[in-house]
């Protein structure tokens, strides 16, 4: 906002200095200043006033009343012989001229002659008087009012205009963060031009348009189970049939096929139920150490023997349990694939936070993959070798599953060698989440 409140201060500054610009050269390079003509009028007057006084009652009668009224004006009167007269002058009175006796120079100062055509008066204002000093004082004051008068008004524009952008962004981030639901309001008080309008627009088809997406996916996982089914089934009852060892291993090598798939299918199924913004989660406390226990117990011990586990008896998390199985799950099944000896597992907490620390000394995950590693069907390996890669959906439901309790995870390097998952899960959930 500070950027927007320069630009517009700056903005409207510039446009005010270009019309002030744009109105002198019209107005007294262009055209014809009339303030000019009515002055050099009233210059001829005054010449005219001064030698009737000074027909009628002299010239040094004339000349008091001219410092008379050079006095109580604030100016300041200098007599010049005509040799000594600035060229200007000189060349103006020696020459044709609209005014015969009164000339006013480039810096509108007052010159004229009376009775004397050898004589030349100069009246100026006289910038050291007090009086004229207020005056110059006053028009300073002037110009900081009107420079206060842009801030005031910027600072007042730019108010308003940042509580309607905050108001548009905070919907931009919700919907960013998932809530689909999110929309800008468009009453007047809210409103930024057609902004709003067009947001709501914009966030009304890419909704739709991911909406679509997830029922495609969904529906597509679910049809594709029964035929799936059937060739598991037929694939079976085939291998009770008398047939040569060459056709017995094909028809292992498609059930093995189907079970992979079931099990790609299963994952998108799980994905997309995760993924779903209505549902609500089961936040309950869970003793974390016995609970990872609990899920490391069903490990084949050739896993189990990796795994060192550094949790503190008495942490307790506030989570849906079923999501952080498969959480943990999910990083453990992971880690495994990769590992070469050891696995480590380690919590710690602040007064905000749980975290959970996975880490391995497997070969890690090459840091250019770090930005996408957890976007649905991303692999690090372009081989994609489902044996060491899994279905890329892993790292994905653990990602939705970490931002459905409010928290975040972080992928880099391990001090083992391997691959280091840092999660943080707020200490007090929201059992009505709804994101």
């Amino acid at each position: 906002m500070r950027r927007i409140y320069i630009e517009a201060f700056a903005g409207l500054l510039l446009l005010f200095t270009m019309s002030l610009m744009a109105y002198e050269f019209i107005v007294y390079q262009i055209n014809t200043d009339y303030d000019y003509v009515l002055e050099d009028l009233e210059g001829a007057a005054f010449r005219e006033v001064l030698m009737s006084i000074s027909e009628s009652q002299g010239e040094k009668e004339a000349l008091n009343v001219l410092r008379d009224f050079i006095n109580q004006t604030a100016k300041t009167l200098t007599v010049y012989p005509v040799s000594k007269a600035p060229t200007e002058v000189k060349n103006y009175f020696g020459g044709d001229r609209t005014h015969l006796f009164t000339f006013y120079d480039d810096e509108r100062e007052f010159w004229f002659m009376l009775s004397s055509p050898e004589i030349i008066y100069r009246v100026k204002p006289d910038v050291e008087s007090s009086l004229r000093k207020a005056i110059a004082f006053d028009d300073d004051l002037l110009w900081g009012f009107i420079l206060a008068g842009f801030f005031i008004f910027t600072s007042v524009f730019i108010w308003f205009l940042s509580r309607r952008v905050r108001v548009l962004e905070e919907a931009t981030v919700k919907f960013a963060q998932g809530n689909f639901n999110s929309r800008a309001p468009t009453g007047s008080r809210y409103r930024v031009g057609s902004l709003n309008d067009s947001f709501n627009y914009m966030a009304d088809k890419i909704s739709d348009l991911i909406t679509s997406n997830r029922s495609l996916t969904n529906s597509i996982a679910h049809d594709l189970r029964t035929p799936i089914f059937r060739i598991q089934w037929q694939a079976e009852m085939l291998q009770d049939e008398s047939l040569t060892r060459v056709q017995h291993e094909k028809i292992a090598s498609i059930i093995e096929d189907t079970e992979e798939m079931e099990q790609m299918v299963d994952e998108l199924l799980y994905f997309a139920k995760v993924e779903r913004p209505d549902t609500i989660l089961n936040i309950e406390p869970i003793a974390l150490r016995a609970y990872i226990v609990g899920l490391i117990n069903k490990l084949p011990n050739n896993h189990s023997n990796m795994l060192v586990l550094d949790v503190p008896e008495t942490m307790i998390i506030y989570a849906d349990s079923a999501l952080v199985k498969r959480l943990i799950n999910n990083l453990l099944s992971n880690a495994l694939r990769y590992v070469d000896q050891e696995v480590r597992l380690s919590a710690n907490q602040d007064e905000d936070a749980v975290f959970i620390i996975m880490e391995d000394d497997g070969p890690g995950i090459p840091i250019e993959h770090w930005s996408a590693i957890f976007e649905p069907f991303h692999s690090a390996d372009p081989s994609r070798n489902k044996s060491n890669t899994g279905f890329g959906l892993g790292l994905a439901i653990v990602k939705l599953i970490i931002d459905r309790h409010g928290g975040n995870i972080q992928v880099g390097a391990s001090s083992l060698g391997g691959a280091k998952f840092t999660i943080r899960i707020p200490r007090l959930s929201h059992s009505t989440d709804n994101l």
